[in-house]
């Protein structure tokens, strides 16, 4: 016992040294974290205080959204609590294993090597931001290399072909085009998360041959037209983009769109603008009635001017830090500044440091993916989440002034391939199905169930449980075919 006494002793400054640096390193980790989030916090109650000012808030709007953010405070305060507790334990789990280890003269790791391990996890979480800026090489799509083409240019839109980068592949005319459409918030870049790494769904389209473009929004900051954009206007240049693929493949497109991506080239569809030019659709998680989405629709609907900021030309835009921060209340009881520190600790230690390019990237896509919205886009996607489909299949929003119908895409002629996830809370299974009751008996749509959450088959294509380009088993025992496989499939 005296020798063990000994070593506890001689050990003591490097435990103290090992206590130092991870409390040092907490403190930096949790200081960024809240900082963050309170710089897009301040941002959207600037805006919010504006807009009070000219319109103000009736007491029952105003009642409502204090009701709301008590909610918000009690779920992120109680999250934040359960996540301590297990934290905790766990640490002094393994704490008092090391201290007995220690003075009892045990193997396994005694006190000094657990502190010094505990320093060096909470480090490299205080200094991820470094591997979040390295991956910007590896992440999204990278247009200004020989990797991709310019193919045409709207008012609003740009239109790339993206080319394979799998070894021995080459376009094939013989195949449909695929024309992918992104959200207008989450941006073009997570359709292309890190091609070289073999985990993007753009690319798992054109590695297959697959002719394969993506229309990428002008940005909105240097362009007056994307500031001033309606529907209206998307489905248009929608349009003359798809004219153009139809043009140079002789065949019609196929509109492959994620999240509000997929809700819009629905509306279009049923629009009737496109039937020349397109037949089929993709859609990806796509909020087919937001309605559904508790996590969204259960938001209070305020007045427009709360999300809106000025652009120093004058035109007003739906302001995109208010719109994340709206996202991550959503999430909140995963969003704490506390609970992301310790969930980036679980996740390097997990990882013995080296958590890879994929959680960089992702950190990198939520936290730099940050555009205004054109403030008539952002009222259409805002009406999809607070009123439902009609009894007789009317979206709540109209095209060119004219109602649009679910049930038209079979008179249309336009196959549907509908993919959602299973465990996704932003956009549930009933938020994206919920327009096919007025399909069934129909040959249009193709429903089709992955695991995982909301950006899963855009971050791991290939999945073993669900590749995008085979078919595969799902929980329910059916068999599916990914989206990459229907797409070859309905080319021959």
């Amino acid at each position: 016992m005296y020798g063990s006494m000994r070593d506890v002793l001689k050990d003591l400054p490097d435990v103290g040294t090992s206590w130092m640096r991870y409390m040092m390193a907490l403190t930096r980790s949790f200081n960024r974290e809240q900082t963050e989030f309170l710089d897009s916090y301040l941002i959207a109650a600037q805006i919010a205080l504006q807009a009070a000012k000219d319109n103000p808030m009736t007491l029952r709007d105003t009642l409502e959204i204090m009701q709301h953010k008590s909610t918000l405070v009690g779920k992120g305060m109680l999250a934040t609590h359960e996540k301590m507790v297990d934290f905790t334990f766990d640490q002094l789990k393994e704490a008092n294993e090391a201290f007995f280890n220690t003075i009892l003269n045990n193997e396994g790791e005694n006190l000094a090597g657990y502190l010094k391990r505990e320093a060096e996890v909470m480090e490299a979480v205080a200094n991820f931001p470094e591997q979040i800026e390295k991956v910007k090489d590896d992440f999204g799509f990278h247009f200004n290399t020989s990797a991709y083409r310019l193919i045409h240019d709207t008012g609003s839109f740009l239109m790339y072909q993206v080319l394979p980068i799998k070894e021995g592949v080459e376009v094939r005319d013989d195949l449909k085009p695929v024309l992918l459409i992104p959200p207008y918030m989450l941006g073009e870049h997570i359709l292309s998360f890190l091609p070289y790494e073999n985990k993007s769904y753009a690319h798992s389209f054109a590695n297959e041959g697959i002719p394969t473009y993506v229309r990428v929004t002008k940005d909105i900051d240097q362009n007056d037209i994307v500031q001033n954009m309606t529907p209206d206007d998307d489905c248009t240049q929608t349009r003359e983009l798809c004219a153009v693929l139809k043009e140079k493949h002789g065949k019609k497109v196929t509109l492959n769109g994620t999240c509000q991506g997929g809700y819009i080239i629905l509306m279009n569809t049923l629009s009737g603008t496109l039937t020349e030019v397109s037949d089929t659709l993709i859609t990806n998680v796509s909020p087919i009635d937001g309605t559904y989405s508790n996590a969204i629709s259960g938001m209070p609907n305020m007045p427009h001017d709360f999300i809106t900021t000025t652009l120093p030309n004058g035109h007003k835009v739906a302001n995109g830090y208010m719109l994340s921060l709206g996202m991550r209340f959503v999430a909140i009881d995963r969003e704490t500044p506390l609970i992301k520190v310790l969930d980036q600790a679980s996740l390097h230690k997990a990882t013995d440091l080296n958590p890879g390019k994929t959680a960089a990237a992702l950190f990198r896509w939520l936290l730099k993916e940050r555009v205004h919205l054109p403030l008539e886009i952002a009222k259409m996607s805002t009406c999809t989440f607070h009123q439902p489909i009609s009894e007789d299949g009317l979206l709540p929003v109209k095209l060119y002034d004219k109602p649009l119908k679910v049930g038209d895409l079979k008179d249309l002629d336009v196959k549907w391939y509908q993919n959602y996830a299973m465990k996704d809370d932003l956009v549930t299974p009933k938020c994206a199905t919920a327009a096919n009751r007025f399909l069934e008996g129909t040959d249009v749509i193709e429903s089709v169930p992955f695991p995982g959450g909301h950006v899963a088959i855009l971050t791991s294509p290939y999945n073993k449980r669900s590749p995008v380009n085979d078919y595969f088993k799902a929980k329910d025992g059916k068999e599916y075919r990914g989206p990459v496989k229907f797409q070859l499939e309905i080319s021959n």
